[in-house]
């Protein structure tokens, strides 16, 4: 009874009462393992995410032969993103339930974030085995054949089940990926187009109540370019806003995050710029700044001829005091060794400062650190002789107008890949991007060269995080720059 009544307030929306109610039933029957499950999930759904591991793994206790609470702990552990513990616990779920395909696409799948690549490639493998016409399950192995390189693997399958499931978006999406990660960005782009499906684009704040622009020649129109996704993504397709122009737009507002606002001001071809905190003004049209090389029906051009398309603008005057070169022979070279932790590539895509400074700290090398967020945490491990000789200006920083400041006053960029290394490309600053392998579509699959940034260098890794063989290729370039520089 005391069950019921938990469920029905539960499902109401009222979490204090359920609580209530399912502690009320643990207290009649404290060795039911199925009320401890319940409870478990109640505190979940409360935010009380720690007592509901507790209860879970008590309900386990008593019964460890029930999958549900395996189930239940996992997707527990999802929430506070520890995707370690959920593979276990989903892994534990799935050995009781056998052949449920749908429990070893979940293992899979929190073992391609937890980075048990291998391990995830071979339960995906036996997920798609018991469930070959599933699209999810087919994403996920999709996905981990491409996180282990198998890339041609990755595409034959996306291509093979998308011709019966061609309506699965999350699919399509990979399968868009693959594409434009091979080299084929004219289907890439098309197909890329599902992501305007995606609830974080479809409830996005301040949604423009304009037409959404559908590639068609237009007659003196305002257009409004929405920005999306990460910082990088916004700053690398900024770059077909010109192309608007020629479509007929007789005037173009972007919408895009707030780092970028004053950045993105004095761009050529941009009328105003607007943060995407608050509406738009009035508008004849909209539409979202990655849907623009498809909609232009660019193919395969990636308008590497519009570089550079941006630049610092007004420079701050306390900022270029603190950039004034008292060593003009050293070689400025701004630094970035991580992005941001909530990127889920991020523990493949980041490498470390302690990694980094042995090929770095030499006296004919002056560095200026531009790092931003959780990874300037490891300055604090850097001996403070050592760490007093950095030009350390991340803090004065604002946004990306003031690192586009450093960056000009630098010269050259050794980054990941994150946002900083779109808007050195976007300006035209050398640029050595160091990569995971197998690297994220943009990057391309081989080649040092990249098709969006001229000025760019890609460092790969040969190997599955192998950042030992990028830092050498670091240490070689810097030799070779110098000696070019000093010849």
């Amino acid at each position: 009874m005391e069950c019921l009544a938990g469920a029905q307030a539960l499902h109401a929306g009222r979490t204090d009462a359920a609580l209530k109610r399912y502690a009320a039933a643990v207290t009649l029957t404290p060795a039911a393992a199925d009320i401890a499950a319940l409870h478990g999930v109640a505190l979940r759904e409360a935010g009380r995410l720690q007592e509901s591991q507790r209860e879970l793994i008590r309900a386990i206790a008593l019964d460890a032969s029930r999958a549900d609470s395996f189930t239940q702990l996992a997707q527990t552990y999802c929430v506070v993103r520890d995707h370690a513990q959920a593979a276990q616990a989903f892994l534990a779920a799935a050995s009781l339930q056998g052949t449920n395909a749908i429990a070893w696409r979940d293992t899979a799948e929190a073992m391609r974030l937890s980075h048990r690549l291998q391990d995830g490639l071979a339960i995906a493998r036996h997920a798609f085995r018991l469930a070959p016409r599933d699209a999810s399950v087919a994403n996920t192995l999709a996905l981990l054949l491409h996180r282990n390189g198998l890339i041609d693997e990755a595409m034959t399958l996306c291509a093979e089940v998308r011709a019966f499931a061609a309506d699965d978006r999350n699919l399509s999406l990979t399968h868009a990926m693959l594409l434009r990660t091979c080299g084929r960005h004219d289907d890439g782009w098309a197909l890329h187009e599902r992501r305007l499906e995606l609830p974080e684009l479809t409830q996005r704040p301040f949604s423009p109540p304009s037409p959404r622009w559908n590639g068609d020649a237009m007659h003196d129109a305002h257009v409004l370019v929405r920005g999306e996704q990460g910082l990088g993504d916004q700053v690398q397709f900024v770059r077909w806003v010109h192309a608007l122009r020629t479509a007929g737009a007789s005037c173009i507002t972007v919408q895009c995050a707030p780092p970028l606002v004053r950045l993105l001001q004095v761009m050529r071809g941009i009328d105003a710029v607007v943060p995407d905190t608050e509406a738009a003004p009035a508008h004849d049209l909209h539409v979202d700044v990655m849907s623009l090389p498809h909609l232009l029906r660019t193919a395969e051009d990636m308008q590497a001829g519009v570089v550079p398309y941006l630049s610092a603008p007004v420079p701050d005057a306390a900022l270029a005091a603190r950039l004034q070169r008292t060593r003009p022979s050293a070689l400025r070279i701004a630094l970035a060794w991580g992005g941001t932790p909530l990127h889920t590539e991020d523990r493949s895509r980041s490498t470390t400062l302690a990694t980094l400074l042995p090929v770095l700290l030499r006296p004919d090398i002056e560095l200026v650190i531009v790092q931003q967020g959780a990874p300037r945490e490891q300055l604090n491990t850097v001996d403070p002789a050592v760490r007093d000789t950095f030009i350390d200006v991340a803090g004065d920083c604002r946004d990306m107008a003031d690192t586009a400041q450093v960056l000009a006053a630098c010269d050259l960029l050794l980054t990941v890949d994150t946002s900083v290394a779109h808007v050195a490309g976007a300006m035209g600053v050398p640029t050595w991007v160091m990569v995971a392998y197998p690297a994220e579509w943009r990057w391309g699959r081989s080649g040092d060269g990249s098709p969006y940034y001229p000025s760019i260098r890609v460092l790969r890794q040969p190997a599955l995080g192998d950042w030992d063989s990028v830092v050498r290729d670091v240490a070689k370039r810097i030799d070779a720059h110098l000696a070019g520089l000093h010849a």
